[in-house]
C-alpha cells in the first residue's frame, strides 16, 4: 500500500506543479473525489469482515478546448486486497466531446472511453453506498469504450442517446475483447413537472444479449422516489429484477442536511431455475456536511446498513457500513 500511496502522490504533486503553465485548451478544471469507506461483515452471526479501504478515488482532469470541444480523462483508484501495492489504478473516461458538429441544436458527440447511457447508471449520485443495480448484478458498465451521438430535447421535455461500444466495460483489455459491439440507445422524458421516464436498451450480438431497462423518477418537495425495472435475456438465460428508492430530504422539513435513504433490490439471476435469486435491502441517512458552489455534496458522511437475502440455501449477507464521500476541485485558465 506504501508503494501505491507514494504513486498517487506523485502522481498528483506533478499534475498540481505543473498545471498552470501546461494545461491546454482555455481552461481545465480538476478535480478529486474520494470514498473512505469502514465495512462490518456478518454472516451467520459472526463477523467476517471488518476493514477500512479507499474504496474509491476518482482523480479528474476537465479540458474546455474551444466552445465547441470538451473532454475528460478519469483515474480510478481503489483498494485492492490481492494486489502486493495494497491498491490499483485505471482509466475510467479517457473522451472528447464535439458540440453541435451536426445540424442538430444542443447535441454532441462523444469519442473514447465514454459514458455508458443505460439505466440509471451513467448519472448515478452515490446514493446508496451499494452500485446501481444494473451494475451490482452485471448487466452494464458504468464506461466503456465507444462513440456515442446524444442530445436534448426542445423545452428541457428529456435527453436522448445513441452509441455503439465495445461491450466490456472500462475494466477489460485488448485480450479480453469481443468481435462484435454493443448498440445501446436511450431516451428519458420530463412531460410534465417533478416526473421523469424513459427506459434504454443495449445489444449485444455475439452473446445475443438483450437488456431494456424502463425507469422513473418522481420529486416533489422534500420526497423523491426512483424506480427501475430490468430484464436480460441472453442466449442462455433470461435474468430480470427492480430497484425501488424513496428517498426524505429532512432539509426541506427540519433545515438540517440529512437525506433518510431506503433501497430495495430484487433479481432474478435464471427464469429457468428455481431458488437462484436474491433481495436486497438497504437502509441509511447521508449527511451532506458541505457543498459546492453548485449545491452538489462536497462533504458527505453516509450511513448505511445492507442485508442480502437469497432463495437458496446461501447464508443472508448482512453489512454496516460508514462512508466518508469527499472532494475538491480546481479551474485554470489561461
Amino acid at each position: 500500500m506504501r508503494r501505491f500511496s507514494r504513486l498517487v502522490s506523485l502522481f498528483v504533486g506533478v499534475f498540481v506543479i505543473a498545471a498552470p503553465t501546461s494545461l491546454i485548451g482555455r481552461e481545465t478544471k480538476v478535480s478529486m473525489k474520494l470514498w473512505n469507506r469502514y465495512t462490518t461483515e456478518i454472516i451467520d452471526n459472526e463477523v467476517t469482515q471488518s476493514k477500512l479501504t479507499l474504496e474509491r478515488g476518482y482523480f479528474r482532469i476537465e479540458p474546455t478546448i474551444t466552445d465547441k470541444i470538451d473532454g475528460r480523462f478519469n483515474l480510478d483508484f481503489f483498494s485492492d486486497e490481492t494486489s502486493t501495492t495494497g491498491g490499483g489504478v485505471r482509466v475510467k473516461y479517457a473522451y472528447l466531446n464535439f458540440t453541435e458538429v451536426l445540424p442538430i441544436p444542443e447535441s454532441k458527440v462523444s469519442v473514447g472511453l465514454i459514458q455508458h447511457y443505460f439505466g440509471f447508471g451513467y448519472d448515478w449520485e452515490y446514493i446508496t453506498i451499494e452500485k446501481v443495480l444494473e451494475e451490482v448484478e452485471g448487466v452494464a458498465k458504468s464506461a466503456d469504450y465507444g462513440i456515442a451521438f446524444c442530445g436534448n430535447l426542445p423545452s428541457d421535455k428529456g435527453v436522448y442517446s445513441v452509441a455503439i461500444y465495445n461491450g466490456e466495460g472500462y475494466t477489460s483489455t485488448g485480450s479480453d475483447l469481443d468481435v462484435t459491439p454493443e448498440l445501446l440507445g436511450n431516451l428519458r422524458l420530463t412531460l410534465i413537472p417533478d416526473f421523469t421516464f424513459g427506459s434504454s436498451v443495449l445489444y449485444l450480438t455475439d452473446t445475443d444479449k438483450l437488456a431494456i431497462i424502463g425507469l422513473g423518477r418522481f420529486s416533489k418537495g422534500p420526497f423523491e422516489l426512483r424506480g427501475e425495472y430490468l430484464i436480460q435475456d441472453r442466449d442462455d438465460f433470461k435474468s430480470s429484477g427492480l430497484m425501488i428508492m424513496p428517498i426524505l430530504k429532512l432539509k426541506d422539513i427540519i433545515n438540517i442536511d440529512v437525506d433518510l435513504v431506503g433501497r430495495f433490490d430484487m433479481w432474478d439471476v435464471n427464469a429457468d431455475i428455481a431458488d437462484d435469486g436474491h433481495k436486497r435491502i438497504i437502509g441509511g441517512l447521508n449527511w451532506n456536511i458541505v457543498r459546492d458552489a453548485k449545491d452538489a455534496p462536497q462533504v458527505m458522511l453516509q450511513i448505511q446498513g445492507q442485508k442480502t437475502i437469497y432463495e437458496s440455501a446461501i447464508p443472508d449477507i448482512n453489512l454496516a457500513m460508514v462512508q466518508l464521500q469527499w472532494g475538491f476541485s480546481n479551474i485554470f485558465t489561461q
